[in-house]
């Protein structure tokens, strides 16, 4: 074996050292990128969230044409308003992060990502004009169902974008169209990831070129080079990734909103007037009727999101079952993945065998030590997550049972030794819904990001290779991380603020009287005592608007 030059010895140095300043400065940025993320998506699980309530809550006013109803959905569709707008600028903000400080993902951007990013734009724009139309609109209509579909069409708009933007996510955890190109990098992935539509030549390139910094991207020859990378724009919405991440996390979405809705209603109750809480009662098991509901079907999407992550992310999913280094046997993923309690699941030992059969076996390596060094952390939020998720399913199954005259005669019986009834303890059970299905949405969320490192694009693209040229420094990272938390403080106080207005409004049965059914038009104020067709002494000019219940009101 020749010995290394005095030139090569130090030549090799500088790269080393080069990319531990790469990696260090790519890990710096991560932070404002999570951060970022997590704000974006706080505001995010409202706009998508929200609408089904809403649209429950006046769904239940127009068929049963009670006021309580519309009064309720007419208030809470101030807060899906703010949200939304809180939504909106968020996701500018992640938008712009993510060809800024991860500029090298303009390469997916313009490939991969093109038809999803682009036509998200449409489901957007579709957005802001039916949310203005929604929220301004809802005495103008006769036939109140015109203003529902209003609504429905929002609410399809941020499932539609929703779904345009999971799908440049799953292309970056399930490179769809790859053909073999990944088991060919990762030689235990022995799956095909789809049609191959993507030009091999031109991604080896790619990647090749990234590794020296996103700076070739801005070479004309550079991208010349490469010719077409892809030949079908339409490949991501074939990706199995997108459809079970898409309703996986919508329906979390809709969870975490469901039982935030009831935990505000239920406190309502709580405070509120004896005469006041039949309303609230109603209100209250509507919004957990749709996050029970919600609850009882994500187990079955959860599943389809674990069988797509063992079947394309084999690390991954080792790292969030705790599998030891040589592997071992669990009796129940062992029947739900091959029929067999007794299958065997090769560890992170067997991998790492398989590296030397990688056409880059350091970057084979790299995704074992990876996922390795993140078990830790991502084993207990998965497990945590599953945790809630049990919890909330037997929550749905005991608010289902409610509606069983015998059943609930034994849940009863059951929570006598709490000293409350049913409906008491589904209301105390809505604030810990609540949190736990906020839990459960941010660990399954990390689960799948952390999980995937090293890479941005799994397979093809290391995180390393994307991130920014210019200079990341702590400073910047910490002034970045303050003012994306002043933003996250900012909106909720938003939403707190119109939330409160709204409430002290009472419930109000808009337009008319208490008993004022919808549909009705609004009965004429009371003449004042006096003389016909003059004011009273201290009148106002104006008639007072009468019909809202105040005091110990709700939404």
């Amino acid at each position: 074996m020749r010995p290394l030059s005095l030139k090569s010895s130090a030549s090799f140095v500088r790269k080393l050292l080069a990319w531990m300043s790469l990696v260090s400065k790519a890990n710096l940025a991560e932070v404002m990128t999570v951060v970022g993320i997590y704000v974006h998506a706080w505001f995010l699980v409202f706009a998508v969230g929200l609408p089904y309530v809403v649209l429950a809550l006046e769904w239940k006013a127009i068929r049963g044409k009670d006021g309580l109803y519309l009064g309720a959905a007419r208030k809470a569709s101030m807060v899906w308003g703010v949200s939304f707008a809180a939504g909106a600028a968020t996701g500018t903000l992640v938008e712009f992060g993510l060809v800024q400080v991860w500029s090298g993902t303009l390469a997916a951007l313009g490939t991969f990502f093109f038809a999803v990013m682009y036509l998200e734009l449409f489901a957007f724009m579709t957005e802001i004009i039916f949310v203005v139309l929604y929220i301004y609109t809802w005495d103008t209509y006769a036939y109140r169902w015109v203003h529902w579909f209003f609504g429905l069409v929002v609410l399809l708009g941020s499932n539609v974008s929703a779904l345009m933007i999971l799908g440049a996510n799953a292309f970056m955890n399930v490179p769809w169209g790859t053909g073999s190109l990944i088991s060919e990098v990762l030689p235990w992935e022995t799956v095909s990831y789809g049609p191959l539509v993507a030009n091999s030549t031109a991604l080896i390139s790619l990647a090749s070129g990234l590794s020296k910094g996103p700076l070739p991207l801005a070479s004309v020859s550079f991208g010349s080079s490469l010719g077409q990378v892809l030949s079908n724009p339409m490949i991501a919405f074939y990706d199995p990734d997108l459809w079970a991440t898409f309703l996986h996390t919508v329906t979390a979405a809709v969870i975490v909103v469901s039982f935030e809705a009831s935990s505000v209603f239920g406190y309502l109750y709580l405070k509120s007037a004896e005469a006041q809480r039949a309303d609230l009662l109603k209100l209250f098991r509507t919004s957990f009727a749709v996050g029970a509901l919600s609850s009882f079907i994500q187990p079955f999407f959860g599943d389809l999101a674990g069988r797509v992550e063992y079947t394309y992310q084999y690390t991954k999913f080792l790292a969030a079952e705790g599998f030891p280094p040589q592997g071992g046997q669990n009796p129940i993923l062992g029947i739900l993945l091959k029929g067999n309690p007794s299958y065997d699941f090769p560890g992170f030992s067997q991998l790492l065998s398989e590296v030397k059969l990688s056409s880059d076996p350091a970057a084979a390596l790299a995704t074992v030590k990876g996922a390795e060094s993140v078990e830790g952390l991502i084993f207990p939020l998965y497990y945590g997550m599953v945790g809630a998720g049990v919890v909330l399913f037997l929550l749905a199954v005991l608010y289902f049972a409610s509606f069983s005259a015998k059943l609930r005669k034994i849940e009863e019986k059951l929570f006598s030794v709490l000293r409350l009834d049913v409906d008491h303890f589904l209301v105390y059970a809505s604030f810990v819904s609540t949190f736990l299905a906020l839990f459960a949405g941010a660990a399954g969320w990390a689960v799948r990001e952390v999980g995937r490192h090293p890479w941005t694009i799994y397979g093809l693209i290391p995180y390393y290779d994307v991130v920014t040229p210019a200079t990341v420094t702590p400073t910047l990272v910490a002034f970045v991380v303050a003012l994306e938390v002043a933003i996250f403080i900012a909106g909720t106080a938003a939403i707190i603020a119109v939330l409160r207005h709204e409430i002290r409004g009472g419930l109000g049965t808009r337009p008319g009287t208490p008993g004022h059914k919808v549909g009705d038009k609004p009965e004429s104020p009371a003449p004042a005592k006096g003389e016909a067709g003059e004011r009273a002494p201290g009148q106002s000019e104006t008639p007072q608007e009468g019909g809202e219940v105040r005091g110990g009101g709700g939404l």
